[in-house]
């Protein structure tokens, strides 16, 4: 947890022991950390090099508060991270001057190969100052909520929007997928059928694959300039059509809002069942007693009456 300080797993399993007490010594902190009695004077040693122990009159080891010691290491952590930054930057603007031939290049850049594809992808997001806008299609891609990436994305505070289809939530454990992003913070509606996959980042960049809609994601294209408006604003036209997903729920449990969500998306009793593991009697007569529940008696009437009540 402590590696990207500076700190060894085992570094950090000693300044762990050590701060659940007033002070230790070597044979007790080795016995504790589970360290080897011949490494622990140096690795105890290597720990008040950098100001995150103590070694008492008595021979005894104690730690330094987390809020000094490890204060320091963020504030370093920062300046260096900061510096790293303005140096991105330095190259960039370096890049984009070079040439006309590179800024050209810049408008519109071919990335090839799978593994570039993921790469850049990647990159892009991770790049995100602002917003992220995402096309989630159910066959195999780079982007959408089960990446890798995107519990880092949304812990920084960016919006995230996802329009995915119907394809994508009859996948086996699509909906699992989807509420744990929606839990994260991320915004979802669904459609029956995305356009294209596509991701657009800030506005300002946007990658799509290069034969667009139905084909992999390799090759792809990424844009940037005026050609990211035309992007931007495909997503926003279809995400204004698509049903919102999740944001709500009042007044039924948790399996009923699950369920509702799934049938508003456009899945089958059978794919609904398949999605939450149960049988499809058993999401029939959940939907039997919504209905009494609503006072409706056609699953249309549940599905304006859920709409218009916070029930998904």
């Amino acid at each position: 947890m402590l590696e990207d300080l500076g700190l060894t797993p085992v570094q950090e399993n000693v300044y762990r022991v050590l701060i659940t007490r007033l002070a230790a010594t070597p044979d007790e902190v080795a016995e504790a950390a589970a360290v080897p009695g011949m490494q622990i004077v140096a690795v105890l040693d290597s720990l008040a090099a950098r100001g995150l122990v103590g070694r008492q009159g008595d021979g005894n080891y104690a730690a330094a508060s987390p809020a000094v010691a490890l204060g320091a290491e963020l504030a370093a952590h920062r300046e260096r991270l900061q510096r790293a930054e303005l140096a991105v930057a330095e190259l960039v603007e370096t890049y984009r001057t070079g040439s006309m031939g590179r800024a050209q290049r810049d408008l519109m850049e071919l990335v090839e190969g799978r593994g570039a594809v993921r790469q850049r992808y990647v990159q892009l997001q991770l790049a995100a100052r602002r917003r992220i806008d995402t096309f989630v299609t159910g066959d195999v891609q780079v982007v959408g909520p089960d990446n890798t990436e995107e519990p880092t994305v949304l812990a920084r505070g960016l919006r995230v929007r996802a329009v995915i289809d119907q394809g994508f939530l009859s996948r086996p454990g699509a909906a699992d997928n989807v509420d744990e992003s929606l839990g994260r913070g991320m915004r979802v509606r669904t459609i029956e059928e995305i356009p294209l996959k596509l991701i657009v980042c800030d506005g300002e960049v946007a990658m799509l694959p290069l034969h667009g809609h139905g084909s992999e994601v390799d090759p792809s294209l990424v844009l940037r300039g005026g050609l990211v408006n035309v992007a931007q604003a495909l997503f926003d036209a279809v995400w204004e059509r698509a049903r919102p997903y999740g944001e709500s729920h009042h007044g039924i449990d948790t399996v009923d809002t699950r369920i509702l969500r799934l049938l508003l998306a456009g899945l089958t009793d059978n794919a609904v069942a398949g999605q939450l593991d149960m049988s499809a009697r058993t999401v029939q007569r959940r939907i039997q007693s919504l209905m009494a529940q609503a006072g409706v008696t056609t699953r249309i009437q549940l599905g304006w009456y859920a709409r218009h009540h916070g029930w998904a």
